[in-house]
């Protein structure tokens, strides 16, 4: 049996992003001692190394867990491989340094520092990548850190509006040239975890879809109107807490009843079993925009 440091190790998997695979993809359920650590065995580590090499070869994490955990990838555990650059490197002890580093940023509300940890972070690969493998699960770490007293109010805010002037800065740089009917993004009423639901619109544009992100907290009045104003096909609604379901499933629901010919699709968290006709879309981002892309056509 491995502990979780000697998984990352013998994976090539920083230890962030082991945690996140588990909660996220349920790839492997490592055992627990009596003090709550982590154990891995030797299928174990065959698995996460499968995940690892899907993941490096292209797969979004999404479609490699499914791919692991359905039996259509061979499990044969690999040597750890140096982590140099590019994809590769988000699954190593850089991502995870990186990860300690913004954490330890925000805790200090040292903005300057978070805002070169993202550098160096965005740095490491294509957005999609470097959005789906570090950048969500660094502030699902981060939201840890303030639950558990270890970074205050203000670090959390500094550091998430840091985020969010970068995801703004990437999404104004997307290419704005496409064709066909709008794709809106956007939160239902009373939701302001946007972060995730930015990211998302970055990657749809940078697809060339004619994205207009309407932002947080929008009410069931003002998602009719920004579907209405022009050709829309697609409404994506952003659900990532779960006391954003009861009003995205309303939004939803008056979106499906009274704007014709329009897919409404919703991502994040808690964003299953909203309503019948709600499209589902994938957890990862790249994997979510690529599917909207399909949808619109």
């Amino acid at each position: 049996m491995f502990t979780i440091k000697e998984a990352s190790a013998r994976t090539g998997v920083s230890s962030a992003l082991l945690r996140a695979w588990e909660r996220r993809y349920h790839v492997v359920a490592p055992r627990r001692t009596e003090s709550g650590y982590r154990l891995y065995d030797e299928a174990a580590i065959a698995a996460l190394s499968a995940m690892r090499r899907l993941v490096d070869e292209g797969w979004s994490p999404a479609t490699a867990a499914a791919a692991v955990s359905s039996g259509e990838a061979p499990l044969t555990a690999s040597p750890t491989r140096p982590v140099a650059s590019g994809s590769t490197a988000l699954a190593g002890p850089e991502a995870e340094s990186l990860t300690r580093d913004f954490l330890d940023a925000a805790s200090m509300v040292d903005v300057t520092r978070v805002e070169a940890v993202l550098d160096q972070a965005f740095a490491l690969g294509p957005f999609e990548a470097v959005a789906d493998a570090w950048l969500m699960p660094t502030l699902y770490a981060l939201g840890e850190a303030w639950a558990e007293g270890r970074v205050d109010v203000a670090g959390e805010h500094a550091a998430s509006y840091a985020v969010m002037r970068r995801l703004s800065a990437a999404f104004a740089a997307a290419s704005s040239v496409s064709h066909g009917p709008r794709v809106v993004v956007g939160l239902p009423g009373g939701s302001h975890h946007e972060l995730g639901a930015l990211a998302f619109a970055t990657a749809a544009r940078r697809r060339g879809l004619a994205v207009v992100y309407v932002g947080a907290d929008l009410p069931v009045d003002s998602w009719q109107r920004a579907v209405r104003a022009f050709p829309t096909r697609v409404a994506v609604l952003a659900v990532p807490t779960l006391d954003d379901r009861e009003v995205a499933a309303r939004t939803a629901e008056v979106l499906l009843t009274n704007t014709r010919g329009v897919v409404v699709a919703a991502g994040g968290a808690h964003s299953d079993d909203l309503h019948p006709g709600v499209v589902r879309l994938p957890e990862s981002i790249a994997d979510a925009a690529r599917f909207v892309a399909d949808l619109r056509r």
